[in-house]
């Protein structure tokens, strides 16, 4: 696909936030269209990234972006929603393991399916179940959940695989 499935959904992305802002009423300048642009692109491959390698992506964004402001897109009321889940499960709220849940928020707004990787103790569990019991608050509909055992299939199976020639 060389690359054009996330450029396909960075541009959705953007297109959704100008009709939001299109429909708030706001003057739509080029300025704010490649604010967008930024915001969009950072949603879609930050969550990808490790901590060194986003701090390469931000700075590879802003020497091509400059004098644009860089901002994350912002959701008040799933923000509030996890905040009361926190104090609800007497939890330390971190910063930098809401931004994980938010990234993971976005994500499955644009996939039909996401997996979560990392060591063993790093947060995994409470990112996605303080995440799914927020917008269990926020929002009307159920929120499903499928685990599975990573070790009941194989790797190929669980995850896919890539076609060395097509790329898919």
């Amino acid at each position: 696909d060389w690359g054009l499935r996330a450029l396909k959904t960075i541009l959705r992305a953007g297109g959704s936030l100008l009709q939001q802002r299109r429909a708030q009423k706001q003057n739509v300048t080029s300025d704010l269209e490649a604010e967008l642009i930024v915001q969009a692109a950072r949603v879609n491959t930050l969550s990808k990234l490790s901590f060194a390698d986003s701090k390469r992506f931000n700075s590879l964004v802003a020497d091509i972006f400059t004098g644009v402001s860089v901002a994350d897109i912002e959701y008040p009321d799933l923000l509030a929603a996890i905040k009361e889940v926190y104090a609800d499960r007497k939890l330390v709220y971190m910063p930098t393991q809401v931004q994980k849940m938010l990234e993971l928020y976005e994500q499955l707004r644009q996939r039909m399916g996401v997996v979560i990787v990392g060591p063993a103790g790093s947060g995994k569990s409470i990112v996605w179940t303080v995440l799914r019991e927020a917008l269990g608050r926020v929002q009307t509909n159920l929120i499903k959940k499928y685990v599975m055992n990573p070790k009941a299939m194989p790797r190929q199976q669980l995850l896919g695989r890539i076609d060395l020639d097509t790329r898919e």
